[in-house]
């Protein structure tokens, strides 16, 4: 079973304009509608558009709780099971105008020790024929409990993959996790160093390698993705920039393509392409990828290795 956990989930209320923002005047939009948010969520949905089930692990409340059920009610695929807690899912506002993206997020509510608590307790079930994607930000008052966590699913052999902030990277690398989806920000903070070139870059994937993280991928933003195992080092250059349409979810859709592919196949290279099939899918649609705009990609998907 694969398992999404979203310590941070939001409910996105997404706007369109059709022109330019115009600041300090009221703005109609042309187009409203709510989605089930998050990283792992996102990750969740794109297994869903593969057919292929998950349970997601997060926490909500609030006034918002009943609605961000009803959201996912759409996935079939898709198997809430949600930590309650007393504060409010954040909502976070998307803004699409004249082909730019503009973000505004919320901080979230506060997590208690005994919200941890219940989730460490469903999180106990797991074992080794089992996937975990932990995604998204990590507050900093619950940082140990979380990697205490981690460190515990490692240690029965669930096969764990992190998207998640530098510290909780950095953290956990010893614990040897299956796959590691970062930035190259989050990557300097990981090696505590600047990286000005590819080549610094590869140097420091390896450095992350050779601590104990299985396979790393860093996205370069508009120069692709590199990827780093035990067989080399390998690369897959971005899409055409013109066919762009949405950023949202690209990086979440990239670890949801690498994990179903690898829980079928074993074969982490070819993982490698798929996962960019399933970044690219989404990146030139106005939602996340779906099975068909996926499998149109794949053969189109060229991945070289470099090293």
């Amino acid at each position: 079973m694969i398992y999404t956990c979203t310590i941070n989930p939001s409910l996105d209320y997404y706007m369109e304009y059709d022109k330019p923002l115009e600041k300090g005047e009221t703005n109609r939009s042309q187009l409203e509608f709510y989605e089930a948010g998050g990283k792992g969520i996102n990750v969740s949905i794109v297994l869903n558009n593969m057919m292929v089930p998950s349970r997601a692990f997060g926490f909500i409340g609030g006034f918002t709780r009943h609605f961000y059920i009803e959201l996912l009610q759409k996935y079939e695929y898709i198997q809430p099971s949600f930590t309650y807690i007393d504060g409010h899912t954040r909502i976070n506002v998307k803004i699409r105008a004249n082909g730019e993206e503009t973000d505004l997020n919320a901080a979230g509510p506060y997590i208690t020790p005994q919200n941890m608590e219940t989730l460490r307790k469903k999180v106990e079930r797991l074992d080794e024929n089992d996937t975990f994607v932990f995604s998204g930000n990590c507050p900093i008052y619950i940082l140990d409990d979380v990697c205490d966590m981690i460190k515990e699913l490692l240690s029965c052999n669930v096969r764990v993959i992190l998207d998640s902030n530098a510290d909780i990277n950095r953290r956990c690398i010893a614990y040897k996790p299956f796959l590691i989806r970062t930035n190259v920000d989050d990557l300097q903070s990981m090696v505590n160093r600047q990286l000005n070139n590819e080549e610094e870059i590869i140097g420091a994937m390896e450095e992350v390698f050779a601590q104990g993280a299985k396979n790393i991928i860093v996205q370069l933003g508009d120069e692709g993705a590199l990827f780093v195992n035990e067989a080399g080092v390998y690369k897959c250059d971005a899409p055409q920039k013109d066919k762009i349409v949405n950023t949202v979810g690209s990086a979440d859709s990239l670890v949801a393509g690498f994990v179903v592919n690898y829980n079928r196949s074993k074969d982490a290279i070819d993982s490698f392409k798929f996962a960019n099939c399933c970044k690219v899918a989404t990146s030139f649609s106005k939602g996340l990828g779906t099975r068909e705009k996926i499998n149109e990609l794949y053969d189109a998907t060229v991945i070289k290795k470099i090293k």
